[in-house]
């Protein structure tokens, strides 16, 4: 008895032994860093959740068909702690020891500059959820694809828009976060602005371990700026905006980039976020079409809610966008060749509930649908483009109560 015990439990690690190679193939993993702790870990967060939207979603309709296999869809994530090189390290690991075929890029234009050599260099795609810095994508890398559209579509729209609707606007104030993409859309605003006839009467940064505007914000309100635009990430433009209400800095038009378009910014200033403007990639009401997975921008936006209780912003669908452009671009290439994928990547516009998709020369998407919002009665709303339009622009910021 005891032999055939022994036998039955040789026969059963022989057959578990077999299996295994079997069941990996049955399984495509997408490798991902993502920012759970540490400065981004908000946004960090926010990726995580439109990320686990998409895998949910392909495997809840079977998977990825792969030439008619179909493939359970995996995440691989570690969390680089909001640190650049701590992210590259991930990586080289998901590359090198996860194995995986595919990555997600991390968030921001900086990070997902430093990782994509990584990429580059071992020749695995990879999509980026939330980089739109032209510089991210003019390194003439041949495995980078960007979801956002670049920055000066974006101040573009911005400037335009508030040329029309506040023409005695003259005067700009602009201070932007050193760091890639908030100094990046901060310069892309300056030279927007003086080529509409703005004339730019500040434009400085900050580091980002400030905690003081004081002296700055004193500089701006001395100047009697019409119009202050300010860049960081959230904590960043929360402190600003707070000390801007104690100094009475106050402007028609205060513009900030892109915190505002977080609950998290109305949450913590309450009434100081009234009539705050900023800037999207995307909105829920946008009615986009998408015949692969969501049915519609609405409808993605409802399942989200459905399974996080509050709306998506830009930031989740971008990246369940890029999860799911991927997914798309293996299904249209019936492989998981990474030279089949990319050449999808490189050739086909993808319609999906983020809107077209289009990886242009560089690897960014080349679809313009730049949004201008404002916070009005807590709520953040469509300014423009006009099919899009919720409200009218209201002038001026409340003051310090």
């Amino acid at each position: 008895m005891r032999r055939m015990k022994l036998i039955v439990t040789a026969m059963t690690a022989l057959t578990a032994i077999a299996a295994g190679p079997a069941l990996a193939q049955e399984t495509l993993r997408f490798g991902a860093p993502i920012a759970l702790t540490g400065p981004l870990a908000d946004a960090g967060t926010k990726s995580k959740q439109g990320y686990d939207m998409c895998v949910a979603a392909v495997n809840a309709k079977g998977g990825v068909d792969v030439g008619g296999k179909k493939l359970k869809l995996e995440l691989v994530d570690y969390d680089y702690q909001s640190e650049t090189n701590r992210a590259v390290q991930i990586v080289q690991r998901l590359i090198n020891v996860d194995k995986v075929p595919f990555l997600l890029a991390p968030y921001g234009s900086g990070d997902t500059k430093a990782t994509a050599v990584v990429a580059e260099r071992y020749g695995v795609p990879m999509v980026a959820a939330s980089a739109a810095t032209k510089t991210v994508f003019d390194q003439n890398f041949q495995n980078l694809f960007g979801i956002l559209f670049p920055n000066r579509m974006i101040t573009d729209a911005e400037v335009a828009y508030y040329k029309k609707s506040v023409p005695d606007v003259k005067r700009v104030a602009v201070l932007a976060l050193n760091s890639l993409f908030p100094k990046a859309i901060a310069a892309e605003l300056v030279d927007t602005a003086k080529s509409a006839g703005y004339e730019v009467v500040h434009d400085s940064i900050y580091s980002p371990d400030t905690s003081d505007f004081s002296n700055v914000l004193t500089q701006i309100k001395a100047l009697k700026p019409d119009w202050i635009y300010a860049t960081g990430y959230t904590q960043d433009l929360i402190l600003i905006r707070r000390q801007m209400a104690d100094l009475g800095v106050e402007a028609k038009i205060v513009s900030m980039t892109a915190g505002p378009s977080y609950p998290e910014f109305t949450d913590n200033v309450k009434t100081l976020a009234e009539n705050v403007t900023t800037n999207s990639w995307w909105h829920q009401n946008a009615g986009y079409k998408d015949a692969f997975l969501f049915g519609s921008s609405e409808k993605y936006n409802d399942a989200f809610n459905e399974r996080f209780k509050r709306n998506a912003t830009y930031l989740e669908a971008a990246a369940t966008a890029a999860c799911q452009t991927l997914v798309m671009a293996i299904e249209e290439a019936k492989s998981t060749s990474a030279d089949a994928v990319r050449k999808v990547l490189r050739e086909k516009t993808f319609s999906t509930f983020y809107g077209p998709v289009h990886f242009g020369a560089t690897g960014q998407n080349d679809f313009n649908a730049a949004l201008v919002m404002q916070i009005q009665n807590g709520k953040l709303l469509v300014l423009s483009p006009e099919n899009l339009k919720q409200g009218e622009l209201k002038v001026g910021v409340p003051p310090a109560k």
